[in-house]
């Protein structure tokens, strides 16, 4: 209710608090081997939100699908789309024809951004029922382009939010009519996860937390 009235409910500025304190050059995400501090994600986040933005003219509010397996560039993605008041709809990277079309229809997404490792699942089929909508396949080559970019940090006006309810994410549940339903993920459903979870398992800053579920984030600050 604090954050809803300083209007700071995108948890956006939940990294950006941790990026620009003392705890900036602690390991936030690991994948692979690699790492990346609390504001190595965030200046990532930064410069693809501002690739987003400039280069495919996404706005504050609208919905943009993403089509990922799990990597550092799912969570640049995610946290570059809030750092811009856009919202994410997780797609389920198994989906494919008619199941993959309909999440990305519901989404009402104009814009999809897809791994190169599930590509070969925009078919032909799935684009000629989408013509309105455009796929963007992250390569290698425009992951560089995307983090090269100068990050410029939105005004807060660009995230604003007036309630707790509103719209921080889409998900996807299994449909009663055998196709999956997009489910809302309000803010104050991310904000009551982040905080009951680690209190309910008792994380510590020094454990790392593991996830082999879609979305996730690995982190050694858990209460984060």
């Amino acid at each position: 209710m604090r954050r809803e009235k300083k209007d700071r409910l995108n948890h956006f500025y939940r990294l950006e608090d941790h990026a620009l304190s003392s705890h900036s050059n602690r390991v936030l995400l690991i994948f692979e081997g690699r790492q990346w501090t609390y504001r190595e994600v965030y200046d990532r986040a930064l410069s693809y939100g501002t690739w987003l933005k400039q280069k495919h003219d996404v706005k504050a509010k609208e919905i943009v699908a993403v089509d990922f397996i799990n990597s550092e560039q799912f969570i640049f993605l995610w946290f570059g789309l809030w750092s811009i008041g856009a919202k994410p709809a997780f797609i389920n990277y198994n989906l494919t024809s008619k199941a993959l079309s309909h999440c990305i229809r519901v989404s009402t997404a104009r814009l999809v951004l897809v791994d190169p490792g599930v590509a070969e699942n925009v078919t032909h089929e799935v684009k000629d029922e989408l013509k309105n909508v455009q796929f963007i396949i992250l390569s290698p080559e425009l992951q560089v382009e995307a983090a090269s970019v100068k990050g410029v940090r939105q005004p807060d006006s660009e995230r604003s939010e007036e309630k707790l309810q509103n719209l921080s994410m889409l998900i996807y549940t299994s449909g009663t009519t055998g196709l999956p339903k997009p489910a809302i993920v309000s803010w104050n459903k991310v904000i009551t996860g982040a905080n009951i979870v680690p209190w309910w398992l008792n994380f510590k800053t020094t454990d790392i937390f593991y996830s082999v579920s879609y979305p996730s984030i690995i982190s050694r600050n858990a209460r984060s």
